[in-house]
């Protein structure tokens, strides 16, 4: 078996032709369209076409499969013009196109295509990931078939590995051989066991590979071995496939929830789109791991994911060590938007396969759902047939996770109402949600759901995680809830045994978004570039941050809690003033001078509130915990904006992996303080590299040019990339009337 990636040098065509490699978003940085229809849904960004193309390398082999992960939109594949596919999906979509290459010369056409209509949300135009060919001969490894098992008897741990041999020749002898590296790349355990494969047949083998002090992968401590399978027949190597894997064991126990590694484990985390504002839909390594670390750091130790992430997603979750939730699907039969999924012929067997297959591999995937809030949890359009269907296919590929389906609750329609008895009519939909919670609706209505698979999604109800029974044995995630519930959501799951999790509806701000936002979900506990909000700040301290204080003012003119204490229109006016802090009382200064104490701690949400008069200076807040100072934060008037100060996310990039350079760009006074209020127009010039985007947290995002960019609460973010015919890469920034900075990126191979 052979890997070829071909990521490289595509010609993509939408209103101009350019050159590019992939991952490529090509909506991402054009104008949005106000006036489209249902434009809304998503953030007005356009009905698009682009098409990509590209030279096929010759290949020898039997068999020729075209794998694309990560479609940003739909399309349909061509290979010489002749029709192999459509894409539908951002899983892995596999393609047999042995009999499509004709000569050594070959070209690959993908069109793809996005509209509004599409999805509630941003889905880009393009491909995320990667495409790759995938060249396999009549004797073979199947490709995707590896996969890797924690095994442990009494005081041993095996790494078992599972593999798929095609033998489409003669009766024959094989050798599998199955090697285990550790995280430096040295052998481990080794195992070499004899197999006999008829004639025309295929069949999956195991190995048992015992593993010399083995290192579990925990949400601390998260170690990633290597595991390569090779076939060997009269002595040669046929074929070899690698997977990367940790020691990782996921388990549910009825009365104390769920078990990673025999650890009780409550999964605490929050929904991240595949859309990113500072590079679209491309699922990038450097860009993931800044925020998932992000996220991480703010507390969390998991994260919930609609549809299969990218590999470059998953490494990154592997490196850090967060867990995972991932929904197969966003949508079934009945879909969110006009034209959804289903609307174009998706298979949802194959889906589920390429996904699983994607997935499995890596420890950070703690649980897979059919689908995020579905309808057919309702059994609408016969939804619970088809959910059993795809819980099944799961088990068959993997079944060492537990898996889970989510729904709201939904307005019932007049039959459902009916069904339960209730035959009156009502005026709203609120109404209707009443009549259905007096006869039990919701679980009547989601039992045939929920019988099919081992943990019930509870979509913004966490009201019911204190009273709600185990259902029919089974276990209960709160899949999504409101932000401003987390106080309350997070507690009672850490307290419920049969509650295994809590998520927060969002964690990270994102382009499009649909019906709460118009132009960007602003739902995030980290804005658009990453940065920390107030909202985000409260939620670590209640996820168990200690020793920690954080001072907001609430604007007195929108109502919303800001980091800022420059309020010259109020002078001698009453300003609400929020410390957030894990301590239980806080002491606010102005000046040095007494301001007053309030309680904070459990009691009062971890939130201490102020009513005092503005005037400028310096606020300070110190926290006590049992009598004690525990934590204290200043928050300063900031004078004129004088200087730009840059932070990189890393200096080091490397070429292999696709590294972008991530530069946060802060907006300062003299003594070095951010200037909250500056909306100074920033400038960028890159020597080695090129502009990818510069941004701000804007929801609108109003800029002039590309590499211009105003602040926003004194913040932007600029994301570069290396040339890769150089080995350093200047970044220089400034602005009107403000002092330039310049920053230097290493570029490695």
């Amino acid at each position: 078996m052979e890997i070829i990636d071909i990521n490289a040098n595509w010609v993509v065509k939408t209103t101009d032709e350019i050159e590019c490699d992939l991952p490529f978003d090509a909506l991402y940085n054009t104008q949005r369209d106000y006036s489209c229809a249902l434009g809304d849904k998503n953030g007005y960004y356009p009905a698009a076409q682009a098409v990509f193309t590209r030279a096929l390398p010759a290949v020898k082999g039997d068999k020729v499969k075209l794998v694309i992960a990560g479609a940003c939109g739909y399309g349909d594949v061509f290979v010489n013009g002749g029709v192999v596919g459509k894409l539908t999906s951002y899983a892995p979509t596999e393609f047999d196109i042995t009999d499509k290459l004709i000569s050594s010369h070959n070209e690959l056409r993908i069109e793809m295509f996005s509209s509004p209509a599409m999805a509630d949300k941003y889905i880009g135009l393009g491909i995320a990931s990667g495409i790759k060919l995938v060249v396999q001969n009549d004797v073979d490894l199947e490709s995707g078939s590896l996969f890797v098992k924690t095994v442990t008897l009494g005081d041993k741990t095996f790494a078992e590995a599972t593999v798929t041999i095609v033998n489409n020749g003669p009766a024959q002898k094989f050798v599998l051989e199955c090697t285990a590296t550790n995280a430096r790349g040295k052998r481990a355990g080794k195992k070499q066991r004899k197999v006999y494969l008829r004639a025309n047949a295929t069949k999956a083998f195991s190995v048992r590979v015992r593993l010399s002090r083995p290192y579990e992968w925990t949400n601390e401590d998260p170690y990633v071995y290597g595991m390569t399978a090779r076939l060997i027949a009269d002595g040669n190597e046929i074929s070899a496939d690698c997977v990367k894997f940790g020691l990782a064991t996921y388990a549910l126990n009825h009365a104390r929830g769920l078990y990673i590694n025999n650890k009780n484990t409550v999964l605490v985390g929050a929904y991240v789109s595949h859309a990113d504002a500072a590079v679209g839909g491309v699922c990038n390594y450097s860009n993931e791991l800044r925020r998932l670390s992000a996220l991480k750091k703010l507390g969390y130790n998991a994260v919930h994911f609609v549809t299969c992430p990218g590999e470059a997603a998953l490494d990154a979750l592997d490196e850090l060590g967060m867990y995972a939730f991932v929904d197969i699907f966003g949508v079934l039969g009945i879909g969110k938007a006009p034209l959804d999924a289903h609307a174009f012929g998706v298979d949802y067997e194959s889906v589920t396969v390429s996904s699983v297959k994607a997935l499995r591999n890596h420890p950070c995937v703690v649980m897979y759902g059919v689908g995020d809030d579905l309808p057919e949890c309702y059994n609408r359009g016969d939804g619970h047939e088809l959910i059993g269907q795809i819980a099944r296919v799961i088990r068959e590929i993997d079944p060492t996770r537990p898996i889970t389906v989510s729904a709201r609750e939904f307005v019932p329609t007049v039959a459902e109402l009916e069904k339960v008895g209730v035959k009156r009519h009502f005026e709203t939909d609120e109404q209707k949600i009443n009549a259905g919670r007096e006869k039990q609706l919701y679980e009547t209505l989601t039992f045939g759901a929920f019988d099919n698979v081992d943990v019930c999604g509870f979509n913004y109800l966490d009201q019911l995680y204190a009273t709600e029974k185990i259902k029919h044995g089974r276990l209960v995630v709160g899949s999504r809830t409101k932000s401003e519930r987390a106080f309350k959501s997070i507690n009672d799951a850490e307290k419920t045994p049969h509650v295994i999790g809590d998520f927060n509806e969002c964690g990270i701000d994102y382009p499009g978004g649909g019906h709460i936002n118009e132009h960007h979900c602003t739902l995030g506990d980290l804005d658009a570039i990453c940065d920390i909000k107030p909202v985000g700040m409260h939620k670590s301290i209640v996820l168990g941050t200690r020793g920690k204080a954080y001072i907001t003012a609430v604007d007195p003119d929108t109502g919303e809690v800001s980091r800022l204490w420059n309020w010259p229109r109020f002078l001698g006016q009453q300003i609400t003033v929020k410390v957030y802090t894990s301590g239980d009382v806080v002491a606010l200064y102005l000046d040095g001078r007494l301001l007053g104490r309030k309680l904070a701690g459990k009691i009062n949400s971890h939130i201490a509130t102020f009513n005092v008069e503005y005037y400028p200076g310096k606020l300070e807040a110190i926290c006590y915990y049992k009598g004690f100072e525990h934590a204290r934060d200043v928050l300063k008037s900031a004078a004129s904006p004088k200087s730009v100060k840059l932070e990189p996310f890393t200096k080091s990039l490397l070429l292999s992996r696709g590294d972008l350079g991530f530069v946060h760009v802060d907006v300062c006074d003299k003594e070095g303080n951010i200037v909250p209020y500056a909306m100074r127009e920033l400038n960028a010039t890159v020597t080695g590299g090129e502009i990818v985007s510069f941004i701000n947290a804007d929801p609108l995002l109003r800029k002039r040019t590309f590499d211009t960019c105003p602040a926003y609460g004194g913040k932007a973010l600029l994301v570069v990339r290396p040339d890769k015919s150089e080995d350093r890469m200047l970044v220089k920034v400034g602005g009107e009337g403000l002092l330039s900075s310049k920053l230097t990126f290493k570029i490695k191979d």
